[in-house]
């Protein structure tokens, strides 16, 4: 069992005094060193609590006057849950998802849709200081491509950083990549072949139906429960039907849903996968962007037959442009050393030594902090606002850790259609079609919340909301 923080008790305390009435909707909660006093806690502590529950939209701050309680709203935080013909299926989503991606990027755009981080939210200072001194002193180690599997210097680091959260993996397991998106590609080439079938998450992340496309494979479609994320009964039932041959998951925050995977389920999952000798591909790019700072183990961390391929990058923690990912891969360290030698030869030397610095440095962590907290704010923030604004009977997501919202509209708004009136108006958005190889999800769009912090997100979401209502009414 975990163990839970002060400020989580307080936070949990209060929202029950909410929740049986004895702060009603538009009361002012007592004032932070009142509570301070109260609780005999710092003042610090009880504004994390109050930022806790900021984050969970149960209260509001307002300037110069303190927290108030939030006013219940139509739109539900819980996610029903779509019933998904487990059947494989070929996936036919690249060729619209490019051309979509590619206008959520075009010139005007505000983009909510692709689920990279706005520079605002890079250490930006620091890699530029880093960046400097590297060129000026290894310039020869920038310049000059080299066969390898990574910087040792930047394995070892990764290394010690994995057996932290539990994983057993040596720095000569690791091997570098041009982001994460690479990595699973790796991974899914050495494990399937044309026409074989990979279970995916549903709804699923969009790379990850693309690659399965791309490389000719069948995807099945495996349910998630809103919060503890891949349903393991329901692959369970898929792996008994089905000759499958891997199974993609994201477990930590997942893209598009959010969901965490709670670690007994993570053990459970490897164990089911194990005995059968299924090759479990572990895309772990959010694992570290909790809301409150805590680490759930890696499903790597509970493999004992290799049978993991873990897969991460520093796109979501530190800076996407960088293009550095790494795999531990377990018993296929093989086949993905070769298809990686032979595709690209090697991962580039100046962001690994740039990633390596940055993290030695010991500045990392603290940018980790300050990011998760950002994100925090900045989610909490657009919840409210679709909460606020959208259409009665919108449901959304709840998520405690990355950047993307799941947003379900009533099923007689379609999401590609909210998509091109949004994109017309210079919002991007991602309409649920991606996710997917079914129409279970035509309702729903993503939402990337970590769009630039300078742009007025309120008017960009009731810009939404209205079109929203207007696809609503037949307009």
């Amino acid at each position: 069992m975990k163990n839970i923080k002060l400020y989580q008790q307080i936070a949990d305390d209060l929202l029950a005094l909410i929740n049986q009435g004895i702060y009603a909707p538009g009361d002012k909660l007592p004032s932070i060193r009142t509570l301070s006093a109260q609780r005999k806690v710092s003042i610090a502590t009880i504004q994390r609590a109050l930022e806790e529950l900021e984050i969970r939209g149960v209260i509001y701050p307002k300037a110069k006057s303190g927290f108030y309680v939030s006013t219940p709203v139509n739109v539900s935080e819980k996610l029903e849950p779509a019933i998904i013909p487990m059947v494989p299926k070929a996936v036919s989503i690249h060729q619209q998802a490019s051309e979509i991606f590619r206008r959520c990027e075009g010139p005007g755009i505000v983009n909510l849709g692709t689920s990279y981080s706005a520079a605002a939210y890079c250490p930006a200072r620091v890699i530029q200081k880093i960046a400097s001194k590297i060129v000026k002193q290894q310039i020869n180690d920038i310049l000059q491509i080299k066969f390898s599997a990574g910087k040792r210097a930047l394995t070892e680091i990764l290394s010690k950083r994995l057996n932290e959260t539990g994983c057993r993996i040596s720095p000569e397991e690791l091997i570098i990549t041009n982001g994460c998106l690479e990595a699973l590609s790796l991974c899914l080439r050495a494990v399937a072949s044309p026409g074989d079938t990979i279970a995916i998450e549903s709804p699923g992340f969009v790379g990850a139906l693309q690659l399965i496309e791309l490389l000719g494979y069948q995807a099945v479609e495996i349910p998630c429960h809103s919060v503890d994320g891949l349903s393991l009964e329901a692959l369970e039932l898929a792996l008994e039907q089905w000759r499958i041959s891997a199974v993609v998951i994201v477990p930590g925050f997942s893209n598009p849903l959010g969901t965490n995977m709670p670690e007994e389920n993570r053990e459970q999952l490897v164990k089911m996968l194990a005995d059968r000798d299924i090759p479990l591909i572990e895309d772990d790019l959010l694992g570290e962007l909790s809301f409150d700072g805590s680490r759930t183990k890696p499903c790597k961390a509970f493999d004992k037959k290799g049978m993991v391929l873990y897969c991460s990058s520093a796109s979501k923690t530190i800076a996407s442009g960088l293009r550095v990912g790494w795999i531990a891969p377990g018993i296929y360290h093989k086949e993905i050393s070769h298809f990686k030698t032979f595709t690209n030869i090697g991962a580039p030397q100046f962001s690994q030594l740039i990633i390596t610095e940055f993290i030695n440095t010991g500045k990392y962590d603290r940018h980790l902090r300050q990011l998760t907290s950002q994100l925090a704010k900045q989610v909490y923030k657009v919840r409210n606002l679709i909460k606020q604004f959208f259409p009665e009977g919108t449901q959304i997501s709840g998520p405690k850790g990355g950047s993307t919202l799941w947003v379900a509209l009533p099923k007689s708004i379609d999401g590609y259609q909210l998509y091109e009136k949004a994109i017309t108006a210079g919002i991007g958005i991602i309409p649920g079609q991606l996710s997917t190889t079914s129409n279970k999800f035509n309702h729903c769009v993503r939402i990337n919340c970590a769009c630039d912090p300078e742009i007025d997100i309120a008017s960009i979401i009731k810009k939404l909301a209205s079109l929203a209502k207007a696809l609503e009414r037949g307009l």
